[in-house]
């Protein structure tokens, strides 16, 4: 019986900048003694934060070393984000490929 038919799946996805700020907030840390304890430029963090940036794989190696949280839980959120921006976005990724040929 296929039942991906009968799954909901929300049509919405938090950029892990949001995550990230609630995981360094719950350490008791503000943005910039996260940057200095990570090496991060605070500009760096702050696009991240922001939803400009996504989490590259050294930043989330160097989350995990600082905080303990695995870099696969930071690629599946950024995947996911990335999924959903190109979802909600298909005419315009489409217009831009079209136009550059």
């Amino acid at each position: 019986m296929n039942t991906s038919a009968n799954r909901w799946t929300p049509h919405w996805a938090i950029h892990p900048g949001q995550h990230l700020l609630e995981c360094i907030e719950s350490h008791g840390l503000s943005v910039e003694a996260f940057a200095q304890l990570t090496e991060i430029p605070t500009a760096t963090l702050d696009a991240i934060i922001a939803g400009r940036y996504p989490i590259t794989y050294d930043i989330a190696v160097r989350i995990d070393r600082t905080l303990g949280i695995m870099p696969d839980l930071w690629f599946v959120l950024q995947s996911k984000w990335d999924r959903h921006q190109e979802a909600d976005f298909p005419i315009a990724v489409a217009t831009d490929v079209e136009s550059s040929c």
